[in-house]
């Protein structure tokens, strides 16, 4: 298992890209909960945020993809709206520790 980090390490209601063994993810952390997707909009099959900081709208309910405006469920990953509907960010399992976030 590889450590990702912290559970503190993430702002509440905000995203973070972060890199593990060479697997680009996207940490989402929703009103206390944290969400872990592998970093890959499947409608462009690159990275939801090329321009940098927090992919996850104001009410942190919705990701948003930088690069189309798809928007996908932030608990579930589904795309709701936009050119992907129906697809979904893929989920990635992860177990949490005293704190520590370590990818399965």
């Amino acid at each position: 298992m590889s450590r990702i980090g912290n559970i503190n390490d993430f702002e509440d209601n905000s995203s973070a890209n972060i890199e593990v063994d060479g697997l680009r993810l996207l940490a989402v952390k929703s009103n206390g909960e944290l969400y872990l997707y592998e970093n890959n909009c499947p409608h462009a099959n690159d990275i939801l945020d090329p321009m940098g900081g927090s992919v996850l709208a104001a009410n942190a309910m919705l990701i948003i993809c930088q690069q189309h405006g798809a928007e996908f469920l932030s608990h579930t990953g589904e795309c709701v709206s936009g050119p992907c509907q129906g697809e979904s960010l893929r989920a990635l399992a992860f177990t949490l520790s005293n704190g520590d976030i370590y990818l399965d």
